[in-house]
């Protein structure tokens, strides 16, 4: 039976004839969706919208099966004497069903899964033209598997999945196109769309990954993370009491170092354990960190000088340079499989960086023997910079952000050291003799000679000689204001006395204040500039930190260590240090891996920026100490000696922003 659409139109204009087109064919329609019933003629009509085109087809919306059946479009005119009519038929309904378990599916980490889709058995396989599982992250899909034209495409899949999924290949032919999940992971947890495409048709189906429990790794990491947070808890209370009353027994300073190395091997397992799910530098950098700590406590603590000689001498001068090169080396080191992967030119100015980086960290353990802390600073910077031209070479396509580091760094690290040696050589007074000479000589050569090998490869990359011109500029500024500097020393060394009462006192303290605010902006520098050229980088705020984190140790470099300390403050910079930071790492570790169990992704993104600002805070707070100590000993050397001009003497050396001398035995430093 037919369902006749009769379209009566009233015109002035006659028609010689109406010849109505529709499908050539029978009209296919999927239940519950939507069929369009071809009806038009090819002489326009002057009525509005599509119909003034001749165009009356309908549109069939929420298809049943009623719906199946003959239809005709008929058009008559007062102007034709024959109707023009065209029969159309909606044939059978079809439909393309896609069912998966009707349940939410549960995994154990590590372990493998099955996610159930299968197809209709009344569609031939032959007519699926593609299958495709996708991961609902948010906003996005992830690709996991593709099937199309009767072949699976695992390389599309994208790389958190690779090597994960496969399909049942002999399932295939029974409609199956079930998904197997291999090696679990937390971030698995979530919805996967099976969507199943026919050329008329399309239908999906939806599987939960409800939850993935956790595995032997993970409770592990829980079980390590609770001891050190009860170690540190149990140990609190009364180390704080002992370290109060100053009590350093041979049990007591038993106690005192169980609680920094107990919690810190502790946390370094746990983290070490944690590369199951954080990425690679994330772990490295955390664990470096834990194992490492406990040489920067004993540094700090108050009870030092309970250690023999030999071991206080060796906190006193390794502890900074230490913890700063392991931790930056241990960042540092995955550059090195990156070389083979980048570009010629990308290659010389990682070979350049990591030359500097090497030297650096030689000249360092050096200079820390030699108590040289003024360059051993500037070695340690050097390291910093180096590390971030290395994280801008592996990131970076463009090398005007690499060149720029060269630009900047040198002037700030050289201008320190020039303030430094006018600070130490003119206005306190010390004699400027040829190994500070020869030793500083060398290092202001090796900025210069670093400039001019940029500019050479900045010639390479791009052909240009002007492109780096400000490059050589500095290169012999350094070399100029350097003999400047030895000049001025050279001629002031036998007019010490008489300039004393009209400059020597401003001098010294500009210099002071000046040499601050170049360490001041040098850090600026590194954190905020490094931040807007990485802030789409997932790394970003890992790296930002560990960068800030590596400049504030160094600037501790230029400090003696402190005598004149309030006691109370110090105790409790050490217990945040030896107890706040394992307790805040402990919870932050675990609540990570417990909320990733949870929601299926990563909360905080980057355990680093947790490690790596408490670490800043500590030694941010150790610097202070060190900072107030100098303040001491200049007041103290400033009324003995700057306000009793009569007596003559020579101002005797400031421990703030000066060397020791070289020739001095250790057994003379306290």
């Amino acid at each position: 039976m037919y369902l006749s659409v009769f379209l009566v139109f009233v015109f002035a204009i006659g028609l010689e004839g109406l010849h109505v087109h529709g499908p050539s064919g029978p009209v296919v329609a999927q239940l519950g969706g939507t069929v369009l019933l071809p009806c038009f003629i090819e002489s326009p009509l002057p009525l509005e919208d599509e119909v003034s085109k001749g165009n009356f087809s309908i549109l069939l919306k929420n298809v049943v099966e009623e719906d199946a059946g003959g239809y005709r479009c008929k058009i008559n005119t007062p102007h034709v004497n024959n109707a023009s009519e065209v029969v159309m038929e909606i044939k059978a309904m079809e439909h393309l069903l896609v069912t998966s378990a009707d349940r939410a599916v549960f995994a154990h980490k590590g372990g493998e899964v099955i996610l159930n889709c299968s197809v209709d058995s009344h569609v031939p396989v032959s007519e699926i033209e593609e299958v495709t599982w996708k991961k609902t992250d948010g906003d996005r899909d992830i690709l996991v598997l593709l099937y199309q034209e009767n072949e699976i495409f695992p390389d599309s899949s994208h790389e958190s999945y690779q090597g994960r999924v496969e399909f049942f290949t002999s399932e295939i032919p029974k409609r199956n196109f079930s998904l197997k999940l291999m090696d679990v992971r937390m971030e698995d947890k979530g919805e996967f769309v099976c969507e199943v495409h026919t050329r008329n048709m399309s239908a999906h189906t939806t599987v939960v990954l409800k939850g993935v429990g956790f595995s032997a790794i993970h409770i592990s990491i829980l079980v390590l993370c609770s001891v050190a947070l009860l170690l540190a808890l149990g140990f609190c209370g009364p180390v704080f009491i002992l370290l109060k009353k100053k009590v350093t027994s041979k049990k007591v300073m038993k106690m005192y170092i169980s609680l920094i190395l107990c919690s810190s091997i502790c946390m370094f397992v746990a983290f070490c354990l944690w590369s199951t799910e954080g990425f690679l530098t994330e772990v490295v950098a955390c664990s470096s960190v834990s194992i490492i700590r406990p040489v920067m406590l004993m540094k700090s603590s108050p009870y030092l000088n309970r250690f023999p000689k030999w071991l206080q001498k060796a906190m006193k001068a390794l502890a900074v340079p230490l913890y700063n090169s392991i931790i930056t080396i241990s960042a540092c080191s995955f550059f090195l499989g990156n070389i083979a992967q980048m570009q010629t030119a990308a290659v010389y100015i990682v070979i350049v960086l990591i030359f500097i980086a090497v030297v650096s960290f030689i000249s360092a353990a050096v200079l820390a023997v030699c108590r040289l802390w003024i360059r051993l600073f500037v070695c340690l910077d050097v390291f910093t910079a180096a590390l971030l031209g290395l994280l801008l070479s592996s990131t970076k396509d463009n090398f005007e952000y690499i060149l720029e580091i060269p630009s900047v760094v040198p002037p700030l690290i050289v201008g320190m050291m020039v303030v430094v040696t006018l600070q130490r050589h003119i206005f306190q007074g010390k004699p400027f003799d040829c190994f500070h000479i020869t030793l500083s000589s060398v290092i202001v050569t090796i900025f210069s000679l670093s400039e001019i090998c940029f500019y050479i490869i900045l010639f390479i990359t791009s052909k240009k000689f002007s492109g780096g011109w400000i490059l050589l500029f500095e290169a012999v500024s350094f070399i100029c204001a350097w003999l400047g500097v030895i000049y001025l020393s050279r001629c002031h060394q036998g007019h010490r006395q008489s300039c004393y009462s009209q400059w020597r006192k401003t001098g010294y303290i500009c210099c002071i204040v000046f040499a601050a605010f170049l360490i001041i902006a040098y850090g600026i520098y590194m954190s905020f500039r490094y931040k807007n050229m990485f802030k789409e980088e997932k790394d970003a705020a890992g790296y930002m930190t560990l960068l800030v984190f590596a400049h504030i140790l160094a600037s501790t470099c230029l400090f003696k260590h402190p005598k004149y300390l309030p006691y109370f403050l110090h105790i409790m910079i050490y217990m945040f240090g030896a107890v706040g930071l394992s307790i805040v790492n402990a919870i932050a570790l675990a609540t990570e891996l417990i909320l990733t169990a949870e929601k299926g992704a990563r909360t905080i993104g980057d355990l680093r920026v947790i490690v790596f600002s408490l670490e800043t805070t500590f030694v941010s707070a150790w610097l202070t100490l060190q900072l107030y100590d100098a303040w001491m000993r200049f007041k103290e050397r400033t009324k003995r000696n700057f306000e009793d001009e009569r007596t003559g003497l020579e101002i005797p050396e400031m421990e703030v922003l000066s060397d020791l001398n070289p020739n001095l035995d250790l057994t003379d430093l306290s």
